[in-house]
């Protein structure tokens, strides 16, 4: 009987510790501070708009625990879609600099790039709260993100653009500034 008591009380310790890092450490730092002011920097933003006028933003951020005076600096991201949907969701600095990589080593590169006939390739960063995929089919790109709730991805809430992609670019120059 110890020795299940034992077993159980390790595999709820593994699942409580595993489900709290599903969202960023910026949310948790949000929800868990009673009183919180987050200063947003709208000079340093990348945006991307689709022709449904549907827009991304990106931008950093510095949330602080004003009971605390303790202090979190992040990427912030805002979504704003059809139907009145909009959301924020955060990517930690430590996030930043795998997207940046990403972008600098699998998009830039290909920004260009064709696909034969029938054929297609994708690119996919996921951080714990957006996924951001970069998909080639014959000369046309795409750039979708999707959203995502304690690791759950939103497939019924997300942005994707073909005419934006050139402003990648924009988006890995901003990233670089916040770092």
């Amino acid at each position: 009987m110890k020795k299940l008591f034992t077993i159980f009380l390790l595999l709820f310790a593994i699942t409580q510790n595993y489900s709290q890092n599903k969202n960023s450490e910026t949310r948790h730092f949000i929800e868990n501070a009673e009183i919180t002011q987050i200063n947003k920097d709208w000079n340093v933003k990348a945006e991307f708009k689709s022709g449904l006028g549907e827009v991304l933003s990106f931008f950093p951020v510095e949330a602080i625990d004003l009971k605390s005076n303790k202090k979190m600096k992040s990427l912030q991201m805002d979504m704003s879609i059809s139907k009145g949907y909009f959301k924020s969701s955060w990517i930690d600095l430590n996030e930043v600099d795998e997207f940046i990589l990403f972008i600098e080593q699998y998009v830039i590169p290909n920004l260009r790039d064709k696909t034969d006939r029938n054929q297609s390739t994708t690119y996919i960063f996921n951080s714990r709260e957006i996924t951001f995929s970069f998909y080639i089919e014959k000369s046309s790109r795409r750039i979708s993100i999707y959203l995502k709730d304690n690791g759950v991805t939103d497939n019924e809430h997300y942005f994707w653009t073909e005419t934006q992609v050139g402003k990648i670019p924009e988006l890995l120059t901003m990233l670089k500034e916040i770092k």
